[in-house]
């Protein structure tokens, strides 16, 4: 028989375990609203303005910094890349690259192909880099990853409100394209904003922990974890970036083309983790498999034989104007 103590002490950890159950399903299901439509809209707010500095010229564009700044405080940092040829209004692309290289991927070489005939413009990440250090470290960054997920979904919604406010811009031509870290971030951007006629994702995936379990022991990583704790930290921060996992969005870019590619022999993007977000999507939906390891901006040859894949695909829907043989896909 229990002591009078004893039972006390039982209902009181079962009063602990009730309010964790009942707070943690009150994080998850305020992390869906952020997630949501109606909230990234929201945390974006209103275009007020943008300011812009020359930052030089090439042969093919005339280039800008650009800061944005929305009603809601949000205040990205683009670069511009405008063709120099050509009549407006010109088709208009969102770019997204890795991490590090941020808006920089608007003039990497490669992209000259789109770029004569379309604007580019490409958004820095609200963070430099991604989780570092140990596992508490790790740990203790994921609410700031998470902001940052969620500014980076907002700062591409807001950047297509500046685009639409330009004169240049057709409208009814633009599209998303991100490599890397910034596939996800498109196809969830896609998927909240019908504005984008098309969404292209270059070296993405879905199922954002064991990604990121994969991550923490890949052989370039700056600390290589253990197995276990790698499974651990990945499913940790998955957590704490609920819902960011394009799983969950891509289904909803249709009826507009979703266009995939992928490296077949990608450590970093396991073919499991392409696979299920092409399995979300709808038709109309490509996926194209290429020779190599994961994307990387330096991969000069890689990028611009993407590009003109990307430009070929582009031109057949229309949404980039006809300066070769007919497209491929």
């Amino acid at each position: 028989m229990q002591s009078g103590a004893g039972r006390w002490r039982r209902r009181v950890l079962l009063a602990v375990l009730g309010l964790s159950v009942l707070g943690g399903l009150g994080v998850a299901g305020f992390a869906q609203y952020q997630g949501s439509r109606r909230a990234l809209h929201a945390r974006a707010g209103r275009f007020v303005d943008a300011e812009l500095t020359p930052a030089g010229a090439d042969a093919i564009s005339t280039y800008w910094t650009v800061r944005l700044q929305g009603s809601n405080g949000l205040a990205p940092t683009a670069l511009i890349r405008v063709p120099r040829t050509g009549t407006p209004p010109y088709p208009t692309g969102v770019l997204m690259g890795g991490l590090n290289r941020g808006r920089r991927v608007v003039n990497v070489h490669g992209l000259e192909e789109i770029a004569q005939g379309a604007i580019l413009l490409s958004l820095d990440y609200p963070l430099k880099h991604g989780p570092r250090g140990s596992g508490g470290q790790i740990v203790a960054t994921a609410a700031r990853l998470r902001s940052a997920g969620l500014d980076t979904i907002a700062g591409i919604l807001l950047a297509l409100d500046y685009l639409e406010s330009r004169g240049d811009v057709d409208r009814h031509r633009l599209f998303l394209v991100g490599a890397s870290l910034g596939a996800p971030a498109v196809t969830i951007a896609g998927a909240v904003d019908e504005r984008p006629a098309a969404v292209i994702a270059l070296y993405g995936g879905g199922q954002v922990g064991s990604l990121v379990a994969g991550t923490l022991q890949h052989r370039d990583h700056r600390h290589v974890y253990p197995r276990w704790q790698a499974v651990a930290l990945g499913h940790a921060l998955a957590w704490w970036l609920t819902p960011l996992d394009p799983v969950r969005y891509a289904g909803r870019i249709a009826p507009r083309p979703y266009l995939m590619v992928n490296g077949d022999d990608d450590t970093l993007i396991p073919s499991g983790n392409v696979k299920a977000v092409f399995a979300a999507a709808h038709e109309p939906k490509t996926l194209v498999w290429v020779a190599g390891e994961h994307i990387e901006p330096d991969e000069g040859l890689l990028i611009g034989r993407l590009a003109g894949q990307v430009s070929d695909w582009l031109v057949a829907r229309d949404l980039l104007p006809r300066s070769g043989p007919a497209s491929s896909f």
